[in-house]
């Protein structure tokens, strides 16, 4: 008997997607008393506590906070199957962190797979909060890393002679070498929807036990098209997450079909 369809499917790594509407308010009271979130600046950090303190190693990565119709809400991606998601956030928050883990409201969870196959060639809408940075060793190969803004970087080291780049060219073509890395996808299409820079806090990578650094970079947010070209590749960077700062709330892929709003 011959295979009916166009496409062969493959099985993939099942993710969960989670749901919380949390205390914005109360996380920033939470995170303050804890110095988890510098002034003015972005709350991914004290996310990042927050998330850990309610569901432990089963926390999401990649997440990401929006601002949706009815007022905030996290998505986020886990391994962990619904169920047990739901389990732990019903246990009352207990520990040095519990005020934390209660301002994400544990009781507004709600979870449910992801598809468990993809097939080759598959368009879907996607919209993606990202950091586009490249990163530089100024001091040599043995010295530390340095974030640069993707834009500002190419723009530093174009020529008079060179028409200078857009913002949106850049982001765009950034993310569409980390789409084709390994093969994941094809970007068809990207516009960047929404730009600004931001504080974030993250602990030095150098030293464990040092307080927090700020930092400053882009944020920036891009909706569009791909299509999937390796499925198991593809189901990885939904669970690894686009780019750097995809455990702060940057990188999560928010999928749909095309022409409809992504989740």
């Amino acid at each position: 008997m011959g295979r009916t369809g166009t496409h062969r499917t493959r099985r993939v790594v099942t993710l969960t997607l989670l749901h919380l509407r949390p205390d914005v308010g109360g996380l920033a009271r939470a995170a303050t008393r804890r110095g988890l979130l510098p002034p003015g600046g972005d709350p991914g950090y004290a996310l990042h506590a927050a998330l850990a303190a309610l569901f432990g190693a089963a926390a999401p990565r990649p997440f990401v906070l929006r601002e949706a119709h009815d007022g905030p809400e996290l998505l986020g991606y886990t391994a962990t199957p619904p169920g047990e998601i739901e389990t732990l956030a019903s246990l009352p928050p207990t520990g040095d962190g519990a005020d934390l883990a209660r301002s994400l409201r544990p009781e507004s969870v709600a979870a449910r797979l992801m598809p468990a196959v993809w097939a080759p060639d598959q368009r879907l809408g996607f919209t993606v909060r990202v950091r586009p940075v490249v990163r530089t060793r100024p001091e040599g190969r043995n010295g530390p890393h340095r974030e640069h803004d993707a834009f500002a970087h190419l723009r530093r080291s174009a020529t008079d002679a060179e028409p200078m780049p857009r913002r949106d060219d850049i982001y765009r073509d950034w993310l569409a070498r980390i789409l084709v890395r390994d093969g994941a996808a094809v970007l068809e299409s990207a516009a960047l929807i929404a730009y600004r820079g931001t504080r974030v806090l993250r602990r030095p990578v150098a030293g464990e036990g040092r307080r927090p650094a700020v930092i400053e970079g882009p944020d920036a947010t891009l909706a569009g098209v791909l299509a999937v070209k390796n499925p198991e590749v593809f189901s990885r960077l939904l669970a690894r997450g686009v780019g750097r700062h995809c455990g702060f709330g940057f990188g999560m892929l928010l999928l749909a079909p095309p022409g409809r709003p992504a989740c």
